[in-house]
C-alpha cells in the first residue's frame, strides 16, 4: 500500500519515524491503533462504494457505527489484540480487516 497504509512492519516504522519526527510525544501504539482504525475504514468506505459507515478501534474491538452513531457490527481481534495481530502477521491481519469490512458493508 503505502506509508498512509503500512502493509509490513518496516513500513509501519517508517510511517511511526515521521510521525514521531512531528511529534515526539506520540506513541508506538498511538500511532499503530491509528493505523489499523484508519486501515479499516478504508477498506470499509470500498466496501460501499463510499464513507456511509465508520469503523472506530475502541478497546479491543472495532465498532461499526451506521448514519446515526448506532453500532452495528462489533470485530474482535484475531488473537489476544489487532495490535499484536500486525506485529505478528501484518498480511493475514489485513486480509481480515477487509474481509469484516465487507460483511459489515452487506449489513
Amino acid at each position: 500500500m503505502s506509508l498512509e497504509f503500512p502493509e509490513n512492519m518496516r513500513e509501519f516504522e517508517d510511517k511511526f519515524a515521521i510521525k514521531k519526527a512531528r511529534d515526539s510525544k506520540i506513541t508506538k501504539e498511538q500511532v499503530m491503533r491509528q493505523t489499523i482504525q484508519d486501515t479499516f475504514q478504508a477498506y470499509l468506505d470500498y466496501a460501499e462504494d463510499g464513507h456511509y459507515d465508520t469503523g472506530k478501534l475502541v478497546g479491543n474491538e472495532i465498532r461499526v457505527l451506521d448514519l446515526n452513531n448506532q453500532v452495528t457490527k462489533k470485530i474482535q481481534p484475531i488473537g489476544d489484540s489487532f495490535e499484536q495481530d500486525f506485529e505478528t502477521n501484518t498480511d493475514r491481519l489485513l486480509g481480515y480487516l477487509e474481509d469484516e469490512a465487507n460483511k459489515a458493508a452487506e449489513m
